[in-house]
C-alpha cells in the first residue's frame, strides 16, 4: 500500500512539473494557447512581422521561420537584403501564397510542418475571419497566435510583443522592450492629463503620391495615435473604416492645422520623376526634403495652411504595423503639440531601437518636416 501511494505522489509531481513547464499564451484575441516548450518551426502571415522577430530573436530574426505569405521585399527591401547576406536560414524560407489571403496553400502551410502560425488579426495575409483555414491548420495540430499591430495598435502592439516573447521563449527580450515601449507612452500621457489647449486637426494620408488625393488614416493603422498626442483626427468621424477615401473638396475645406505623409516611395521612382517621396534605409535629407517637395508642389496642396506654416511632413510608412510605431507616436506628438513635446526625440528613440534591441546597423531618415519659403 506504502509502495502504491509513493508511486501516485511520484505521478503527481511529475504531472504538477510537466504542466508547470507548460506555456500558457494569450493573444490579442483573448484566445489561450498551450505549448509544451518555446516553438521551433513558425510561419507568418506577412514577412513584415520579420521586423518583430528581429527584436525577439536578436541573434537570428530568420532561425525559425519556415514560411511566410509573401517576400519581405514586398515591404521592406533593404531589411531582407540585410536578412539574406547575414542569415543563410532567411534563403530556406518557402512562401505560401501571394499577395493576400485568398492566395494561401492549406496544403503547403501543412506540408511545412509548422509547431505555430503567426496571423494578424486583419492584414493583407489569413487573419480572424479565415475560419476555414484556421479550422484546418488546428486539425492539423498546428497552433495560431493573433498579433495586432494594424487595427487597434495603441491597444495590442504590447500584448503582441508579449505573447510572442513567449511562444520563442525570449520573454526578457520582450520585457525590455516593453519596459522601453511604455516609458515613452506613459511620458506623453501624463503630460496630456493636464492640458487644457486646442486640439489641433490633422490629416494623416496614406501613401502620399501613389493615390490620387486622398486615402487618410482613421480609425485603424496609424490613425488612433493622432487623438493619444492631442491632436483631431479629421478622417475619423466619416471614414467607414481604419481607412476612408476622401476628396480634394474635403481636404480643401477641412484645411487642417497639421498634414502628415506616410512615405513608400523609392530613391529609383524619385530619379525616374515621380511625385513620391522618400525615406527610410537608401534616403538622405536632401533626397526626403526635395522629394516631399516635388510630393507637395501641386496647387491643392500648396493652397493647404499646414503646407504654408510648416507644418506639414513625411514619416516613413513602415512604422505602420510594427512595433517601431513609437517613433511614429513621438512624432505626431511633436507635430501636433510642439510647444508641449518639444523635448522629444523621435529620430534618438529610433537610434535607440537599433542600438538596445537589433543586430543591424541604422542607416537613413525616417521622418521629414518640409522646409518653407520663408
Amino acid at each position: 500500500m506504502k509502495t502504491i501511494i509513493l508511486f501516485l505522489t511520484f505521478l503527481l509531481v511529475q504531472t504538477n512539473i510537466s504542466a508547470a513547464k507548460q506555456l500558457i499564451i494569450k493573444d490579442v484575441l483573448g484566445r489561450t494557447i498551450t505549448l509544451a516548450k518555446p516553438v521551433s518551426r513558425i510561419i507568418l502571415s506577412e514577412g513584415r512581422y520579420l521586423t518583430t522577430l528581429a527584436l525577439l530573436d536578436k541573434e537570428n530574426p530568420a532561425k525559425r521561420v519556415v514560411g511566410m505569405l509573401n517576400p519581405l521585399r514586398d515591404t521592406n527591401p533593404n531589411l531582407e537584403k540585410k536578412l539574406k547576406e547575414k542569415f543563410a536560414s532567411y534563403n530556406q524560407i518557402k512562401y505560401f501564397g501571394l499577395q493576400n489571403a485568398d492566395s494561401v496553400s492549406t496544403e503547403q502551410i501543412i506540408t511545412l510542418q509548422p509547431d505555430l502560425a503567426i496571423f494578424g488579426v486583419k492584414d493583407h495575409g489569413p487573419g480572424s475571419k479565415n475560419k476555414e483555414l484556421i479550422n484546418q491548420l488546428e486539425k492539423a495540430g498546428i497552433k495560431i497566435i493573433f498579433i495586432d499591430f494594424r487595427m487597434n495598435p495603441f491597444k495590442n502592439t504590447v500584448p503582441s510583443i508579449r505573447a510572442l516573447g513567449k511562444a520563442l521563449g525570449k520573454e526578457e527580450n520582450a520585457n525590455n522592450y516593453i519596459e522601453f515601449y511604455q516609458q515613452r507612452i506613459q511620458k506623453i500621457k501624463q503630460r496630456l492629463a493636464g492640458y487644457k489647449g486646442k486640439k489641433p486637426t490633422v490629416f494623416l494620408q496614406a501613401h502620399i503620391g501613389r493615390f490620387e488625393c486622398c486615402v487618410g488614416m482613421a480609425s485603424g493603422m496609424l490613425g488612433p495615435f493622432i487623438g493619444l498626442v492631442g491632436g483631431k483626427n479629421i478622417s475619423t468621424p466619416i471614414a467607414p473604416g481604419p481607412t476612408g477615401r476622401h476628396s480634394v473638396e474635403f481636404l480643401l475645406t477641412k484645411n487642417p492645422d497639421v498634414w502628415i505623409g506616410t512615405v513608400s516611395g523609392t530613391k529609383e521612382e524619385f530619379l525616374s520623376g515621380k511625385a513620391i517621396p522618400v525615406l527610410g534605409p537608401t534616403s538622405n535629407k536632401d533626397l526626403a526634403q526635395k522629394s516631399l517637395k516635388r510630393a507637395l508642389s501641386s496647387p491643392v496642396m500648396q493652397s493647404l495652411k499646414a503646407v504654408q506654416t510648416g507644418r506639414a511632413h513625411g514619416i516613413w510608412h513602415n512604422f505602420y504595423n510594427s512595433p517601431f510605431n513609437i517613433v511614429a507616436i513621438e512624432s505626431f506628438a511633436k507635430w501636433v503639440n510642439p510647444e508641449l513635446f518639444k523635448d522629444l526625440t523621435p529620430e534618438k528613440t529610433m537610434s535607440e531601437i537599433y542600438d538596445k534591441f537589433l543586430i543591424f546597423k541604422l542607416d537613413g531618415i525616417y521622418l521629414i518636416t518640409l522646409e518653407t519659403q520663408s
